[in-house]
């Protein structure tokens, strides 16, 4: 009775720790679309106007499948992140007059 109770144990820590990593895989998948590509495409605009067309340069932009520039386009991906961000809260009403 002890050693089927053992097995049991294990196959739920083997089931548990996969089914962790599953999770944790598809949230990074999520994670880097999100950020690396909507983030990145909203603020890219913002990023040309405010530096006037200097940032990012014609040899950093970052296509869908072009996984080698990611870095290049940290910025635009966290104003895009912050433009998002900023766009959620007027839609909820966050900046209505108090």
């Amino acid at each position: 009775m002890l050693c089927v109770n053992i097995g049991i144990y294990l196959v739920d820590d083997l089931l548990g720790e996969l089914g962790k990593g599953f999770i944790r895989g598809i949230g990074y998948i999520l994670a880097e679309i999100f950020f690396g590509t909507i983030c990145y495409w909203v603020g890219w605009p913002i990023c040309k106007l405010v530096t006037f067309g200097k940032y990012p340069s014609s040899n950093q932009i970052v296509y869908l499948d072009d996984y080698s520039n990611r870095n290049k386009g940290f910025w635009c991906s966290a104003v895009g992140f912050i433009a998002i961000i900023f766009i959620v809260l007027y839609l909820a009403g966050q900046f209505g007059n108090a």
